[in-house]
C-alpha cells in the first residue's frame, strides 16, 4: 500500500482550481455561445423556406459536437495518464478555442454553398473532440488537489466553472445584439461573439503554464506506475463502474444541455421572446447556477453525494413540466420567465457537482484520466448530443410544446436509479491513496473488475 500523498500548498490549489474553473468556463462558452447564435446561423448555412427545418438542422450540429467526444476521451485521457494532466490540459483548450476562433472565420452558404454546413460541422467536430479531454480532465486535475474536508467544494469548480461560462456566452450575444441592429448581427454580428473565444483561450493558457503536475500524478511517475495501456485497464478491470459512469454522466448531460440549450429555443418559438431578450434570461439562469453550484459543493461535504443528487435529481424530475407551463401560461412573462428559468439551469448545476465528484473518484489515478473521459465523453454523445435533438424533435412531431419535459424526466430518472443502485454511494471523501498501489500499475494482465479493489464508486 502506498504512502498517502503528500497534501498541496494553497498556493497550488488555489491555481489548480482557477486554472480548471476558467478552462472549465471557456470549453462553454465555446460550446454555448453555438446555441444562443442559432437564431442567426441557421439560415446563413442552412437556408430554408421552413424556419423549422433549419432550427433542426442547427441542433443536428449542436449535436454532431458531442460525437467527437468520446473519441477525444480516448486520446487525451491516454495522454493525460501517460504523460499527466497539465500537458493534456494544455493541448485541449489550445484545440478547443482554435476551432471556435474558425468558427468564426467561415464563409456562409451564400458564399461557399454546400461547403458552408460542411466546415460548421467540421469545426464543431473539433471542439468536441478536443472538449472530450477539456471537462472531466480539468476535474480530475482539480480533485487531484483535494482532501477529504474539500472535496466536495474542489468538485464544484469545474460545473460551476462550466456555469460560469454558460453565463458568460449569453451574456456576450446579448450585449452584441443589444449594441447592434439586426441586419448587422445578421451579416456580420454573429462573428464577434465566436472570436471573443481567443483572449479567453490566451487567459487560461498562461494560467495553465504556471501549474505544476498534480501531486498524484507526481506520485505514480515517481514510483513508476504510470500506465502503458489506461484503456485496456478500464475496460478489463473496471467495466462494471465504467458503465455506471457512462449512465450517470449521459443523465446529468441531457439535463445540463436541454435545459440550457434548448430552453431558449422554446422562449424563442414557443412564447415569441426575442433572441437578445432570450439571452438575457439565460444569464440570469446561469448566474444562478453558479450559487447554486457552489452550495451543493458546501452540501456534499456535510451530507454527501448521494444526498445532494438525489435532492436535485427529485426536484428536477416534478418540476421541468410545471415550470415550462407556467411560462407559457403566462405568455412569457419576463419575471416569472426568469425565475422558472432559474430554477432549472440551478437545479441542472446542484445536480452536476455531486456528478462530477463521483467521476473523479470512481477510477484509481493511474486510469483515472481515461476511465473517466471515455465514460463521459459517451454520456455526453448519448445524454448532451442527443437530448437536444431529441427535445426538438418530440416537439415538432407530436406539436407538444413541453415535450422536452418528458428528455429531461426520463434523464433524471435515470440518473435516480443508478445513484440508488450504486455501493457505498453517500461518501464525500476524496478517494484513498491506496488506490494507486503496484496492483493498478500491474492492470495490463488479464484480469476482470476485482470489488476489493476498485474505486468507491460514490
Amino acid at each position: 500500500m502506498n504512502s498517502p500523498v503528500s497534501a498541496p500548498s494553497r498556493t497550488l490549489v488555489r491555481r489548480a482550481s482557477m486554472a480548471g474553473f476558467f478552462g472549465t468556463a471557456v470549453e462553454a462558452y465555446d460550446f454555448m455561445v453555438f446555441t444562443f447564435l442559432i437564431a442567426y446561423l441557421s439560415p446563413l448555412f442552412f437556408p430554408s423556406d421552413n424556419p423549422a427545418a433549419g432550427i433542426l438542422s442547427s441542433l443536428v450540429v449542436l449535436g454532431t459536437g458531442f460525437l467527437a467526444r468520446p473519441i477525444g476521451g480516448i486520446v487525451f485521457g491516454r495522454i493525460g495518464d501517460r504523460y499527466g494532466r497539465r500537458f493534456a490540459l494544455i493541448v485541449t483548450i489550445s484545440g478547443m478555442g482554435g476551432a471556435t476562433i474558425l468558427m468564426g472565420l467561415l464563409p456562409t452558404h451564400a458564399t461557399v454553398g454546400i461547403l458552408a454546413p460542411v466546415l460548421l460541422v467540421l469545426t464543431r467536430l473539433m471542439q468536441g473532440f478536443f472538449a472530450g479531454g477539456e471537462q472531466i480532465g480539468s476535474a480530475t486535475f482539480v480533485t487531484e488537489h483535494a482532501s477529504a474536508k474539500n472535496y466536495g467544494i474542489l468538485s464544484a469548480m469545474t460545473p460551476v466553472g462550466f456555469a460560469f461560462g454558460g453565463t458568460l456566452a449569453p451574456l456576450v450575444v446579448a450585449l452584441t445584439t443589444s449594441l447592434s441592429s439586426e441586419e448587422w448581427m445578421a451579416n456580420w454580428g454573429w462573428r464577434l461573439p465566436l472570436l471573443m473565444s481567443l483572449p479567453l483561450m490566451l487567459y487560461v493558457l498562461f494560467l495553465r503554464a504556471r501549474l505544476e503536475e498534480s501531486p498524484e500524478f507526481k506520485e505514480l511517475a515517481d514510483k513508476h506506475e504510470v500506465q502503458s495501456s489506461p484503456l485496456r485497464s478500464v475496460v478489463k478491470r473496471y467495466p462494471a463502474t465504467l458503465l455506471r459512469v457512462i449512465a450517470l454522466s449521459t443523465s446529468v448531460l441531457a439535463i445540463g444541455y436541454v435545459v440550457p440549450a434548448y430552453m431558449p429555443l422554446f422562449l424563442q418559438q414557443e412564447v415569441g421572446m426575442a433572441p437578445g431578450t432570450t439571452a438575457w434570461v439565460a444569464t440570469a439562469g446561469s448566474t444562478f447556477a453558479i450559487v447554486v453550484g457552489f452550495a451543493s459543493g458546501f452540501m456534499i461535504d456535510r451530507s454527501g453525494r448521494r444526498n445532494t443528487m438525489i435532492l436535485g435529481l427529485g426536484i428536477i424530475l416534478v418540476s421541468m413540466f410545471p415550470i415550462m407551463y407556467l411560462i407559457k401560461a403566462t405568455g412569457g412573462n419576463l419575471f416569472v420567465t426568469a425565475l422558472g428559468h432559474m430554477l432549472l439551469v440551478g437545479l441542472a448545476g446542484a445536480s452536476a457537482v455531486p456528478v462530477y465528484a463521483t467521476l473523479t473518484s470512481a477510477f484509481p489515478a493511474a486510469v483515472r484520466y481515461t476511465g473517466a473521459a471515455i465514460g463521459f465523453g459517451l454520456g455526453s454523445a448519448i445524454g448532451g448530443g442527443a437530448g437536444p435533438y431529441l427535445a426538438g424533435k418530440l416537439t415538432a412531431l407530436t406539436g407538444n410544446s413541453y415535450a422536452a419535459s418528458i428528455v429531461v424526466g426520463a434523464a433524471a430518472l435515470l440518473g435516480i436509479v443508478v445513484i440508488a443502485t450504486m455501493p457505498n454511494s453517500n461518501g464525500n471523501a476524496a478517494p484513498e491513496a491506496s488506490l494507486t498501489t503496484g496492483d493498478i500499475a500491474s492492470a495490463d494482465s488479464d484480469s476482470t473488475e476485482d470489488s476489493s479493489l476498485s474505486p468507491k464508486m460514490a
